[in-house]
């Protein structure tokens, strides 16, 4: 069994946390983890170093890259000096979109994972799901804050913290904790299986 000594998560996106965390305890049989119970003490907000709303894989994946560099940052600033051997990981998690139809401009919402050991980083994709026209006209024509681009679809002032805009779009049958959960998941097996990776270089 591996163990993770300490992790921090760049964010306190609540939505985020769930997810990560659901992924983490499904591993428990293949990673021993610290303790998760109190997220105020493995997660931190940090700047992503993109846009608020990165277009295309290559934007997405460095800023979730930011996000978990910043952790690990902060991580060794906590850690004690005398336990060099602890394995730590940064995790960062960010939201992009993905151009699928340009001459529609059918953008669909995704979320990329990146675990950062202070080496290497791990990352997973979650899958995609389209967002309506007029919501992505609003965020990216119009350049309406996303709270403000979302009023027609939910009002609710704490939706991104819970089950995220994609949970209200697919009425519950998926959400954004899930899609995060999935992308860490994939992050964490990519990890798991690094020197089997090694192997088939």
């Amino acid at each position: 069994m591996e163990t993770v000594h300490r992790l921090m998560l760049g964010t306190t996106n609540g939505a985020k946390i769930h997810g990560v965390r659901a992924a983490c305890e499904a591993l428990r049989d293949e990673i021993h983890w610290p303790d998760l119970s109190q997220p105020e003490t493995w997660t931190v907000p940090v700047d992503s170093g993109v846009d608020d709303h990165p277009l295309g894989f290559a934007m997405t994946v460095a800023g979730a890259q930011n996000r978990a560099q910043a952790a690990y940052d902060r991580l060794l600033r906590e850690t004690d000096v005398s336990r060099p051997s602890d394995v730590m990981m940064g995790i960062g998690v960010e939201s992009g979109f993905i151009d699928v139809d340009a001459n529609l401009f059918t953008l669909y919402n995704f979320d990329v994972c990146a675990l950062f050991d202070g080496t290497h980083y791990f990352l997973g994709i979650s899958p995609g799901f389209e967002y309506p026209r007029q919501l992505v006209h609003n965020i990216f024509h119009h350049r309406q804050p996303f709270q403000e681009a979302r009023q027609y679809i939910s009002a609710a002032p704490d939706v991104e913290r819970e089950q995220g805009i994609v949970g209200v779009i697919a009425g519950g049958l998926t959400d954004r904790p899930e899609m995060t959960r999935l992308c860490t998941r994939l992050a964490w097996i990519r990890y798991l299986r690094r020197q089997a990776y090694d192997g088939w270089r």
